[in-house]
């Protein structure tokens, strides 16, 4: 494709006008995707290449001219109005945000990267155009700010020292819809999906691909995620919820989960006051009619929710009490907020430069959407979701299963505390927790060995089996002072020594 056209739907993500003969007038009813449009073939343009009910950008590169994808580019597709009373996801606009977000105009999205502001700022528009309340800059209540002026006026920024050795300047985009009841408008539920992904693989170290450097493009991690938020909140928008609802689109998941992080730590409110977070990753490989929703086991209300959804959907619906994995929903889990994680299955194409927006399932997405909006509408009417502990994580979901023994934390990966290795989550119950170690705390020494980094930790590790009673070194990030613990690696107990 022509270098320039790529450069398209970069463009638009700015919110720039660019040739108007593809656009509708506003006196044709130009508007968000989030309401009715009409739609305006490019010029010279043959019926086939109007845009049509079924979205076209789905059709393969090599069918559509130049002009055929500019316009698919360009346009916002033609979608329906939502049913008042149940949300259900529009195919249409689904598509069209997949594609605007995980195109090689976008060249993966890295976090801290060009392409990575482009798509935040496409994310923010959305927010802009239907009237969203910005939640930061932090101030006494956010609807004493008043709605969004600008996209930028969504960006919660932040920045980090990463593990490749630079210094990473980001975003998350956050946007704010108030609730309707004023006893009820100061309890938050958190829905959210992380935007950014892999750029061309050769950074952060998670990529799959063994050929060369390429796009990973990330239409389904999580591509898909965000799509999937947008629609629920051009729904609420229309037909807000007792609760407020908080649309949070994070960056910095894969290096990390550090926009969820930052998130929790700049929230301008006690965090106890978020009822709920509901994470959005990787939902376009539904699977043998099967949806699976993770964290049941995070509040006492999650699993009747469950089984009340249940009665409204032809998809079978199976839970899994984990709060932890890999995912922004951890972090929140570890500051005892109830959370729903849903996920469909990977496909081979994870992680790899084959995650392009026509492998994914739309079809499956709008079946289980309103399965997400039907828990989602539960929780925003509910009295405060209780919190409970999940136990045990699943040890593959935190990334340990290669290691005969774990101590049940989570380092951080882009630690740059020169004491030692800080530790960004701790698992309840688990040796680390029951041995007095804590979130934040700053490990200095495992087993006799000092840790600085993620590999040192992790050679450690390697060389550790259940039934070892091990020595950690720490400072306590509430007190400041050293601490030395003995861990049983056994029977999951700890006995502090000063």
């Amino acid at each position: 494709m022509n270098k320039n056209l790529r450069r398209l739907p970069l463009l638009l993500a700015l919110g720039i006008a660019l040739l108007p003969h593809l656009h509708a007038s506003p006196a044709d009813g130009m508007h968000p995707i989030g309401r009715p449009v009409q739609t305006r073939p490019a010029r010279n343009a043959s019926p086939e290449s109007v845009l049509p009910a079924a979205a076209p950008f789905l059709r393969p590169e090599s069918q559509l001219s130049a002009p055929d994808s500019a316009r698919d580019y360009l346009v916002a597709p033609d979608v329906p109005h939502f049913t008042p009373g149940r949300f259900q996801a529009r195919k249409n606009a689904l598509c069209h945000d997949v594609l605007m977000l995980a195109g090689d105009a976008m060249e993966g999205r890295f976090t801290g990267s060009p392409q990575d502001s482009m798509a935040a700022m496409y994310i923010a528009k959305e927010f802009l155009q239907l009237g969203l309340r910005p939640l930061f800059p932090i101030a006494p209540r956010y609807d004493t700010i008043g709605l969004g002026k600008t996209q930028r006026d969504y960006w919660q920024h932040y920045a980090f020292n990463a593990r490749w050795g630079e210094f990473v300047q980001t975003r998350n985009v956050v946007g704010v819809v108030p609730g309707t009841d004023s006893t009820q408008r100061n309890r938050y539920i958190v829905i959210g999906a992380h935007y950014d992904h892999l750029g061309w693989g050769d950074r952060g170290g998670n990529s799959r691909n063994k050929g060369e450097r390429a796009i990973h493009n990330g239409a389904d991690d999580n591509a898909s995620g965000v799509a999937m938020m947008l629609e629920l909140m051009r729904y609420y928008t229309q037909y807000p919820l007792p609760k407020t609802l908080v649309f949070v689109a994070f960056s910095g998941e894969e290096v990390g989960l550090c926009g969820s992080q930052a998130f929790l730590d700049q929230f301008p409110f006690p965090v106890r006051q978020i009822d709920a977070m509901f994470n959005l990753d990787m939902l376009g490989n539904l699977q043998d009619n099967t949806l699976c929703i993770c964290g049941t086991g995070t509040s006492k209300e999650a699993e009747s929710m469950v089984k009340e959804a249940a009665k409204r959907t032809d998809l079978e619906l199976t839970t899994y009490p984990d709060g932890h994995g890999p995912s922004d929903h951890a972090v929140f889990y570890d500051r005892k907020i109830p959370v729903f994680f849903f996920s469909t299955p990977p496909r081979d194409t994870y992680h790899t430069p084959a995650d392009d927006p026509n492998t994914l399932d739309y079809d499956g997405m709008v079946r289980l959407s309103s399965v997400i909006g039907d828990l989602l509408e539960q929780a925003g009417k509910a009295e405060s979701l209780t919190f409970t502990s999940s136990g045990k994580p699943n040890r593959k979901m935190m990334g340990m299963g290669q290691f005969k023994a774990t101590l049940g934390l989570m380092p951080d990966i882009n630690n740059t505390d020169r004491r030692g290795l800080r530790t960004m989550i701790v698992v309840e119950g688990k040796p680390a927790h029951n041995a007095g170690i804590r979130s934040g705390d700053v490990l200095l020494k495992v087993a006799g060995k000092q840790v600085h980094t993620l590999d040192d930790y992790m050679e450690v590790l390697k060389t550790l089996s259940f039934g070892e009673q091990i020595q950690v070194r720490f400072i306590s990030k509430e007190t400041g002072r050293k601490h030395t613990v003995t861990v049983d690696l056994d029977v999951v107990a700890g006995k502090k020594k000063r």
